[in-house]
């Protein structure tokens, strides 16, 4: 069941997605992807609003810091529905147009900045729901189960693959190259060698100026993100979230992305959605990661980025464990 309810979402956004692909073949889709783009809207208000009463609903056994960030979630889905109506104005995507390289009048494009407005306001929005210990603790903690990344990724390949064409402007091999998978190469494994040495040592040293300087802040994030993870440890959780967290978040921040929103935007768009750590000095390692994988992207393949991000995944969750 929680499966499905996590992938319905990105099948949602896949259709809309296909039927703005098809603009290319006829200029009925363009209409219909506003209307899918419209109820898509009106839907995330809806779902704002009920939100919103949940929060305002005096719930027995919910606390008050519980309220609050369902209240948080609620006004930023409400936002969200109703800022995500600006980029389907025409004038938007041409203003836009100036400063990022993508054609301002193809319904693909004006689909991609919804969604950006979508990314923001899901993650501003779960901030207050995921980085917080006390109400994490209380929602249960070790909500994220294999099943559910894997289903969350397999969402994310969808949406880049109907992203960028497939089946609708591209076979499978121009997807491929799209994306930009490539061959991994020897010259280019050392390089991905390199970089999961090179970012892990970051995370680490980044990490003990933090705990030193602020050691509430580190505490309680670090809180959190094991409550989020549950039982996501050992071999087996450092596999899964290596896997699909490289998987899913590489073919659509730097694999579909990438080309048209450029470095800094996709960088943002991906340290956004890692609700988890807040407004903490966390997400300054993860904004960094973010431009590695994009430079990475850039300078040699989508296939580099995939096994740079599987391989930070996979020592982060095994480090602790080293020694015990």
């Amino acid at each position: 069941m929680e499966i499905g309810l996590t992938l319905f979402p990105f099948v949602l956004l896949s259709i809309v997605l296909i039927l703005a692909n098809l603009e290319s073949r006829d200029r009925v889709f363009r209409w219909l992807t506003y209307l899918g783009l419209a109820g898509l809207n009106m839907l995330v208000l809806f779902l704002g609003l009920a939100i919103s009463a949940l929060g305002l609903i005096d719930v027995p056994g919910m606390s008050s810091g519980m309220g609050d960030a369902y209240g948080v979630l609620g006004v930023a889905m409400i936002l969200t529905g109703l800022v995500a109506f600006v980029p389907m104005l025409p004038p938007v995507p041409r203003l836009l147009a100036r400063w990022l390289p993508f054609n301002p009048n193809s319904a693909v494009t004006m689909t991609a900045l919804v969604y950006a407005v979508y990314l923001v306001g899901s993650g501003i929005g779960q901030q207050p729901l995921l980085s917080d210990p006390a109400v994490l603790g209380e929602l249960g903690g070790g909500s994220v189960t294999i099943g559910l990344l894997w289903a969350q990724a397999l969402g994310m390949v969808l949406l880049a693959v109907t992203g960028v064409g497939f089946l609708a402007r591209r076979n499978w091999r121009e997807t491929i190259d799209r994306l930009g998978f490539k061959r991994l190469t020897l010259r280019h494994l050392g390089i991905a060698v390199a970089a999961v040495i090179g970012l892990v040592a970051f995370q680490i040293v980044y990490s003990l100026v933090w705990q030193a300087l602020d050691p509430v802040g580190f505490a309680e994030i670090s809180d959190a993100s094991n409550l989020l993870l549950g039982d996501m440890t050992g071999l087996a959780g450092a596999l899964t979230i290596g896997l699909a967290a490289a998987l899913g978040e590489e073919m659509i921040f730097r694999g579909a992305m990438l080309p048209p929103f450029r470095l800094l935007l996709t960088s943002v768009l991906f340290t956004i959605i890692h609700s988890q750590y807040g407004v903490s000095p966390a997400v300054g390692i993860i904004f960094a990661i973010a431009l590695v994988l994009g430079v990475l992207r850039y300078r040699t393949s989508l296939t580099v980025c995939i096994l740079v991000h599987f391989g930070y995944n996979f020592v982060s969750v095994m480090l602790p464990t080293v020694g015990q």
